[in-house]
């Protein structure tokens, strides 16, 4: 299988494509700074120089992949309509997108609670219709959005899991994410389609 991986030079991104070429997969990392890609060295590995604000570049570099693994992420002063852009542009050039987002916010929206929920809106405020428009995109091409909590560099047990959005109840205290977790997952959801034009939830158990 071919999977593209978008967002690669993030710390999860990184992760996912480190798990991608360790189930023996072919690998096109697609980054707007392409020396920033922290990858080993491996024969089937591409890295691919692609910025979502050029429209175009996104859909030469994904072409051939099987899917599309996103961990497209914004730092402080990025535009949040690079989200919105990146979920457009992959999920009209690939055969399938497996998109990691926040939990709590686009279709998750209350799953926090009432009180935690108006908190993280407020905090997050500059990002939360971009977040929610960038899950509709890739729901509306047939993709699975991945919601997760606080994302961790933490020690986990298991695997993990996936649940329907639908299925979560309301939780004070958001289940926290541990990034190589959150990787294995995507990459399996890539691997074998379980959640398609769905939202889900990634769940851990904690040590």
């Amino acid at each position: 299988m071919k999977i593209a991986v978008l967002g690669s030079t993030g710390q999860t991104g990184r992760l996912v494509i480190a798990r991608a070429l360790e189930r023996g997969h072919d690998v096109i990392a697609l980054a707007r700074r392409p020396e920033r890609v922290d990858a080993p060295a491996a024969d089937n590995l591409w890295v691919v120089r692609a910025d979502v604000t050029h429209p175009g570049s996104v859909t030469a570099a994904v072409e051939g992949a099987d899917v599309v693994v996103s961990a497209l992420g914004i730092v402080k002063g990025q535009d949040p309509a690079i989200l919105v852009q990146g979920a457009q542009q992959i999920s009209s050039a690939a055969p399938r997108v497996v998109f990691l987002t926040s939990l709590g916010m686009g279709a998750t929206e209350g799953a926090l609670g009432a009180f935690n929920g108006a908190l993280l809106k407020r905090i997050l405020r500059h990002e939360w219709d971009a977040k929610r428009d960038a899950g509709r995109a890739v729901r509306a091409a047939g993709g699975t959005t991945v919601h997760a909590g606080p994302l961790t560099n933490k020690p986990h047990q298991g695997d993990g899991r996936l649940m329907r959005a639908a299925d979560f109840g309301p939780r004070l205290i958001p289940p926290m994410a541990p990034r190589a977790g959150i990787a294995a997952l995507l990459v399996a959801e890539a691997e074998e389609p379980r959640f398609t034009d769905s939202d889900t939830i990634a769940l851990f158990e904690s040590r």
